[in-house]
């Protein structure tokens, strides 16, 4: 197994960012590694050979500087707004100018050779459709499909990775890039969704449950994500400089890949075991279910409320998108990276929330 450094994290800084680092140092201890994050002041390792550097994507001197510090030979492109927190205008600055930044920086320094690009399967769902063992091959959405502003940015960035494989030919010794598309994403450490799980479970409010609850759902735990970043950044190096397989079954330049923890379960059934998890079970007979159609219509008067009071500036805490979000089916097929990758998921659910929810307890403010 050829060595992957030096390395360059993009939102160096984030969760997942944290989990492929670890995993990295995991398999190569030795390896240098450099960050841009805009906060550098979170989620560090006290590791000599990882560097961090404040910087902001959207900026082409910001990325341009690190790149020539670095001089990496693999990039993992993870920085992201928080999809439900940022200002719009923050996607198309970060995803789409920062995707463009980082391929000019990367061709301009002449000695990347990977790039694996983390997107999302909300790419291909219009959160409104149930998602069922969604494959590869699935087209796409844009506008007016698409209403998600957050999705509409990924999608636009991974086409410009996509289009950057092989200098946009078939270059032997171009940049290769590919795709890793999660599902729903936790972990330790992960101050967004399994956060805000952890908060409503020590509220005591896990009780409530928007719709039936009968809605499965593929997540991923972040280690097993990182192993996949891994196992990609493994394969396009050992693809570089090779013109791209016979069989285009084989291929992963140039590719996306669904990647989840194969084991969906029941979307009100993870928030409860966060719950139990904090020592707060929740009793069959104690749920209160309340309908998705009224869960909508709280959502839209939040939505007007937290619009008015804030001017327009802050986001409510309950939306209709939140809603659908927690309502629908939403299963990847991830057969396509099992025999592309060699990807199998290490970390079952349960163990993966043990050990997110016992870091949380550990972490906790005021421990």
């Amino acid at each position: 197994m050829s060595s992957i450094g030096p390395v360059l994290v993009t939102g160096g800084n984030g969760f997942i960012a944290y989990h492929i680092i670890a995993k990295i140092l995991e398999e190569e201890p030795g390896c240098s590694i450099h960050c841009i994050d805009v906060n550098v002041d979170r989620n560090r390792h006290d590791t000599p050979n990882v560097h961090y550097h404040q910087g902001d994507l959207a900026s082409p001197e910001d990325v341009e500087r690190v790149m020539q510090i670095a001089r990496p030979v693999t990039i993992f492109h993870t920085a992201s707004p928080e999809f439900s927190d940022a200002p719009v205008t923050a996607y198309r600055r970060v995803i789409v100018d920062g995707a463009h930044h980082v391929l000019d920086a990367a061709l301009k320094v002449h000695t990347v050779r990977a790039l694996i690009n983390t997107s999302t399967c909300g790419v291909i769902n219009d959160n409104h459709t149930n998602l069922i063992d969604a494959t590869e091959e699935m087209p796409i959405l844009r506008p007016p499909q698409q209403q998600r502003v957050y999705c509409v940015a990924k999608a636009d960035a991974e086409d410009a990775i996509q289009a950057a494989n092989r200098n946009g030919g078939q270059d032997v010794c171009g940049l290769l890039t590919c795709t890793i598309r999660p599902d729903l994403v936790f972990g330790e450490r992960d101050a967004g969704t399994l956060g805000k799980m952890f908060a409503v479970a020590r509220q005591g409010k896990s009780r409530f449950q928007m719709g039936d609850g009968q809605n499965p759902y593929d997540f991923i735990y972040a280690g097993n994500l990182a192993d996949a970043h891994l196992l990609a950044a493994y394969a396009l190096l050992k693809a570089w400089s090779k013109p791209p397989p016979a069989d285009a079954s084989a291929r992963v330049d140039g590719e996306s890949f669904h990647i989840t923890n194969e084991e969906p379960w029941l979307f009100w059934d993870f928030q409860r075991a966060v719950s139990a998890l904090t020592g707060n079970p929740t009793e069959p007979r104690d749920i209160v279910v309340i309908p998705k159609w009224v869960g909508l219509t709280l959502g839209f008067v939040n939505e007007w409320v937290a619009w008015l009071f804030s001017g327009g500036t802050k986001p409510a805490n309950m939306t209709r998108e939140g809603i659908r979000f927690s309502t629908l089916v939403r299963t990847l097929n991830g057969e396509k990276a099992k025999r592309v990758l060699g990807y199998r998921p290490r970390v079952g659910v349960q163990e993966g929330l043990e050990r997110s929810v016992r870091w949380f307890m550990e972490n906790e403010k005021g421990n």
